[in-house]
This record gives structure tokens, sequence and C-alpha cells, in this order.
């Protein structure tokens, strides 16, 4: 696939094609990333949609125990799978109340028991001030 030209502040003016080429085609320079730029780039990321109430709850946590949001959920995950391989019964009757998803990508979505729902509504309500995200 061509690059595609790049425009110029000058109406009319546009970079040589083979110049364009050569800028878009050139290999990064990653001794002089900073190290910064190099931890970043190794780090491994995931995204998940959370309700914001259990935002809030990861967020007050994180604010409780002097750390970030990230580690508080990477250590409550491990947590959580931990208990998902010992079978423990709390969380294996969360899991049984599922529904069926109805979607060709997966058959069952999970519901969240509401005495967990209420716990992390709380502490959120408790520990954040209103309106206040994360951020």
């Amino acid at each position: 696939m061509p690059p595609k030209p790049s425009t110029s502040r000058i109406p009319g003016l546009r970079t040589d094609p083979k110049i364009s080429e050569l800028l878009h085609g050139s290999v990064e320079n990653r001794a002089a990333l900073s190290k910064k730029q190099k931890r970043d780039r190794a780090r491994q990321k995931a995204t998940y949609d959370l309700p914001p109430a259990l935002q809030d709850a990861v967020a007050a946590i994180a604010k409780r125990e002097d750390t970030s949001a990230s580690q508080v959920v990477a250590l409550f995950l491990a947590y959580a799978v931990d208990a998902y391989l010992r079978k423990e019964p709390i969380l294996t009757t969360g899991l049984a109340e599922r529904t069926h998803a109805g979607t060709p990508r997966f058959s069952w979505n999970l519901q969240t028991p509401p005495t967990w729902t209420t716990a992390v509504e709380t502490l959120a309500a408790e520990t954040l001030p209103p309106g206040w995200r994360g951020k």
C-alpha cells in the first residue's frame, strides 16, 4: 500500500512521494527511546468494561491502600483466579447465577450477585466524594 501523501501548510505543495515513502518506511530507533517508553511498550495491557461503581470502588481501595488502581485490580484478579481454581463456594455460587447470552460469540452472561453489588456501591459512596471518578 503506498504511503499517504503528507499535507503541507502551504496549499498546493506536497512532499515528494519518494521522501514520504522513506519517512513512513523507516525503522524506529529503539535505542533512542527513553526508559519509560521502553517499559511502557513492554507492558501487557488489557481493557475491560466495568460499571462506574466498580471503578469507583477500585479507586477508593487504591486511595486507601496508597497504590495504583491497576495494582489493586491485578491483585484482586489474581485472587479471583485462585478462588476459581480452588472452587471457592461463594465464587461458584456467583458463577451459577448466569443467564443464556443468545449471541454466537459466547454462551453465557454472568450476573454479579446483589450482595456484591451493594458492597461495591457502599464502599465507593463512603470513601469517595460525590462526582469523583478517580482522575
